[in-house]
């Protein structure tokens, strides 16, 4: 029971940052590249990286199937890591993002 802390609430943490970026982000990438399709693959890669970070983190340095392992140890754990995920996922395509950005020529 307690692996599943570790497997629903990273997905549901990056699938809900991933709705709510979803239609800025859409329209950011739209105009960095120029077409509908290539927007929409990145938009759908941003989505694999918000819900992909969180559980590996979870996944790979939870602790569910440790012999002491309380339900409220692996929920903390489980948050902590869901969201260093979350935030790490946001930050490496900020980043991204804002080295693409054309700077105005002065």
């Amino acid at each position: 029971m307690l692996i599943a802390y570790e497997i629903l609430l990273p997905l549901l943490a990056g699938l809900a940052i991933s709705v709510y970026l979803r239609g800025v982000l859409r329209n950011l990438l739209l105009d960095l590249c120029g077409t509908a399709p290539r927007a929409d693959f990145w938009v759908r890669v941003a989505t694999v990286l918000f819900t992909a970070f969180p559980l590996l983190l979870a996944v790979g340095f939870g602790h569910s199937g440790a012999s002491d392992a309380t339900a409220a140890g692996v929920l903390r754990t489980t948050l902590v890591l869901s969201t260093a995920g979350v935030v790490a996922g946001v930050v490496l395509l900020a980043w991204n993002i804002a080295k693409s950005i054309p700077r105005s020529v002065k």
